[in-house]
């Protein structure tokens, strides 16, 4: 994936998409990049 950022970004797009069926509203503040940085962090925690 570190030689494709297409890609890379194609996944973290499929990833929000997953989440974002799964809940009822979602609200981005910070672009998907931050909100998936901070997801990372809920789940590392």
């Amino acid at each position: 994936m570190a030689e494709n950022p297409v890609m890379l970004g194609l996944k973290e797009l499929e990833a929000l998409e997953t989440i974002a069926g799964k809940v009822e509203r979602l609200t981005v503040h910070n672009g998907t990049g931050g909100l998936l940085n901070d997801l990372v962090k809920l789940r590392d925690s």
